[in-house]
């Protein structure tokens, strides 16, 4: 994809970070945003970061726990009413956490909260987003992963 004037990006986990920096960036570039984040208080502030670098833009955000099924569902309905589509162009699954760093020591509630964000989100927002990525004339998928 060259020119993103014009398309829909979907990006989980955008409140900070890497999710932020994409965000600014595809704004720059004319896309339309639909955000999540956990944390609402960093989620608006990239909202607003969005809406005034793409003043013409369609920007919008809703909180969002990615390893939550009914708050993915929500968040595709969000999407579909506030931007009044039936497709996206690009989904960025960016949310994650560290946790579960010692087998020995952390707990299993740590492994299984880091899983469920950085496995299970993953798969929710793909399952969820599909359709709208299939209306697509090109939809893009891209998972990110750290060393975490």
């Amino acid at each position: 994809m060259h020119d993103f004037k014009g398309k829909l990006a979907v990006i989980s986990g955008a409140g900070s970070g890497i999710g932020r920096a994409l965000a600014l960036k595809l704004a720059d570039h004319g896309c339309d945003l639909a955000l999540c984040d956990i944390s609402e208080a960093s989620l608006q502030e990239t909202v607003s970061r969005c809406a005034a670098a793409n003043q013409d833009g369609c920007n919008t955000g809703q909180t969002c726990d990615v390893a939550d099924e009914r708050q993915v569902a929500a968040f595709v309905e969000h999407v579909r009413s506030q931007h009044e589509t039936d497709r996206i162009e690009l989904l960025i699954n960016n949310a994650g956490i560290s946790g579960g760093g010692s087998f020995i020591e952390s707990s299993r509630e740590e492994w299984e909260r880091t899983f469920s964000i950085c496995w299970g989100g993953v798969y929710l927002m793909t399952r969820h987003f599909l359709p709208l990525l299939e209306n697509a004339s090109a939809g893009h998928l891209v998972n990110m992963a750290s060393a975490n």
